[in-house]
């Protein structure tokens, strides 16, 4: 799969993670996995090589303060190294272009 897709279903994937935590089945710890999830997915952006989105990095160490301090960290890093880590291990397993 190509890492920006991977990148952006991610993204949705968190903000319906999101959604199921908030009103289906109301879960903290959830809610940070899946906010963790949403901007650890926009912190990188795949064009020719991999930048970082300085908003979005800015955005996810504000929230990662603010759980280490009032909510639930481990899962909130958790989704965030989910959702950076695994669109780069897709580009960087992708085949070479010839």
């Amino acid at each position: 799969m190509e890492p920006n897709r991977l990148a952006q279903a991610l993204a949705l994937m968190g903000v319906a993670a999101y959604a199921f935590f908030l009103f289906l089945r109301p879960n903290q710890a959830g809610m940070a996995l899946a906010v963790g999830l949403f901007v650890g997915a926009m912190t990188l952006a795949y064009g020719e090589k991999p930048f970082p989105v300085p908003f979005f990095l800015g955005l996810y160490a504000l929230l990662l303060l603010l759980q280490l301090l009032f909510g639930h960290p481990l899962p909130f890093l958790l989704g965030g190294a989910l959702g950076a880590g695994l669109p780069y291990l897709a580009y960087r397993l992708r085949k070479p272009a010839r």
